[in-house]
């Protein structure tokens, strides 16, 4: 299995809530596992197909944050484990590489953690170009290409991979798993949440606009100290 191909997700799939991350198709995600109900979450899914979703908890969740009851967003990113270390104490260092979007259908609440029926969201055919789609993807290819991102890691990487044969929700999938900060999670949700490829590429472009505008402001404030240096 790999990135790009949407799993069957015909068996309930272990569910990994936190209240600070969120997966991207396409994107990686390094996880510290060392809760023993999530840690017991990772060694089922090793033995199984290394599949886990990792969803986002809703606002007033701290009360049931160590049940199963605490309230989550009904779209999730199905990950793979890619990579994966286990200390000697039973700790679990793993990367979890996103596969796809999926809803969730219904949980099962049995166990040490909470596993979900997950119905996967498949987008239209690539190839049947949407009305904006080319033009959406276009503007977010010139927005990685902006000599004010040079400077960004990943951006380099991401101007070869995002191709023009790439559709626009794998474009805006890797850029906004590469570029937004990890702490922007309701961004990264909403881009996850949203069904209409256009409108997450129209969140990604303002968001990756006020990205440029706060490292020009970045840069010219260097360059002014620099400046000022030099006249002293």
């Amino acid at each position: 299995m790999d990135g790009g191909i949407v799993p069957s997700l015909s068996d309930a799939v272990g569910l990994f809530p936190l209240p600070n991350a969120v997966l991207l198709p396409g994107g990686t995600l390094p996880l510290h596992v060392f809760e023993p109900r999530y840690r017991q979450l990772v060694h089922d899914a090793l033995d199984e197909n290394a599949l886990m979703a990792m969803a986002f908890l809703l606002p007033g969740y701290e009360p049931y944050y160590h049940t199963l009851l605490a309230k989550i967003h009904p779209v999730v990113c199905v990950g793979l484990i890619r990579e994966c270390l286990q200390t000697g104490d039973g700790r679990y260092f793993i990367n979890l590489v996103g596969i796809c979007r999926a809803k969730v259908l219904d949980e099962d609440r049995t166990g040490d953690y909470r596993r979900a029926y997950l119905e996967p969201i498949v987008a239209p055919n690539p190839s049947v170009d949407q009305d904006g789609e080319f033009t959406a993807a276009q503007l977010c290819r010139q927005m990685l290409n902006a000599p004010v991102l040079d400077g960004v890691e990943a951006v380099q990487k991401l101007r070869k991979v995002c191709g023009n044969s790439m559709s626009l929700e794998q474009v805006v999938d890797l850029m906004a798993a590469a570029l937004l900060p990890a702490e922007t999670v309701e961004v990264r949700q909403l881009i996850l949440s949203e069904s209409r490829v256009l409108q997450r590429a129209e969140i990604l472009l303002a968001e990756l606009q006020a990205l440029a505008k706060r490292l020009q402001v970045q840069r010219t404030q260097r360059d002014d100290t620099s400046h000022g240096s030099m006249m002293n």
